[in-house]
């Protein structure tokens, strides 16, 4: 019976043996990734000044020219201590390029950029350290547009177009609650109310009665509709100065 048994074992083993070493060569075995990870550290300031139609995100594109991100992670008040955050967008696919720290519409349509890392060639986790940064919805406004768009003509070559300085550090009081020169009966920036304001009206019209020029030429067509309902934005949440 023992020698049986024995024999039958042994049957047993030569039969496993010959199914396992069947004399192809299987590839190992690799544990699924999840994607890579961006770790966001710095001081942000001016986070609470942007009202619900925009937000603050860590976001993933595929590309530089991508206008909507593939994914993203909204920054919120919470996220801060001090003034200070530390975020991480998880998840990043073999498809994104780029990770940014951006500012985002309610369709994740990019509007501007404070910092970006390239992610293509990355490691599984990244590191983007963004300093001190000022975030706030004024200052997105006045280093994207006044600044590039209207502060030749208003003041940064020592003279101000219709006495209209839009530099840095002046286009707030310049602006926000003062008479038109120009338009009778209107303010430059009116906090909550954009269509009775005069910069949105020679920044969206042909015309202005007091105003010899079309503003609009020197509008981007990106800016037409990224930046300009931006600004119409902040007037309409109250023109905050931070």
């Amino acid at each position: 019976m023992k020698k049986y048994i024995y024999t039958s074992l042994l049957a047993v083993a030569a039969f496993v043996f010959d199914a396992c070493d069947d004399g192809r060569i299987y590839p190992e075995t690799k544990t699924l990734t999840q994607g890579r990870t961006v770790l966001l550290e710095g001081t942000l300031e001016g986070l609470d000044s942007w009202p619900g139609d925009y937000r603050i995100s860590i976001a993933g594109f595929e590309g530089a020219d991508d206008d909507y991100a593939d994914l993203s992670k909204v920054i919120s008040s919470s996220d801060l201590t001090d003034g200070k955050v530390s975020v991480e967008l998880s998840g990043i696919k073999e498809n994104i390029t780029l990770v940014r720290l951006c500012v985002l519409d309610r369709l994740r349509r990019h509007i501007v950029t404070f910092k970006e890392v390239d992610v293509s060639k990355a490691d599984e986790r990244v590191t983007m350290d963004v300093g001190t940064l000022n975030i706030g919805m004024l200052n997105v406004i006045q280093t994207s547009f006044f600044n590039t768009t209207c502060a030749n003509c208003h003041g940064a070559s020592n003279r101000a177009a219709a006495g209209l300085y839009l530099t840095e550090g002046r286009s707030y009081g310049a602006l926000v609650d003062v008479d038109s020169k120009k338009v009778e009966g209107r303010k430059l920036v009116a906090p909550g109310a954009s269509s009775n304001s005069v910069l949105h009206m020679v920044l969206n019209q042909q015309s202005v009665e007091g105003i010899a020029m079309d503003h609009r030429d020197l509008v981007s067509e990106k800016n037409q509709t990224t930046i300009l309902p931006l600004i119409d934005s902040w007037i309409n949440n109250g023109a905050k100065e931070n």
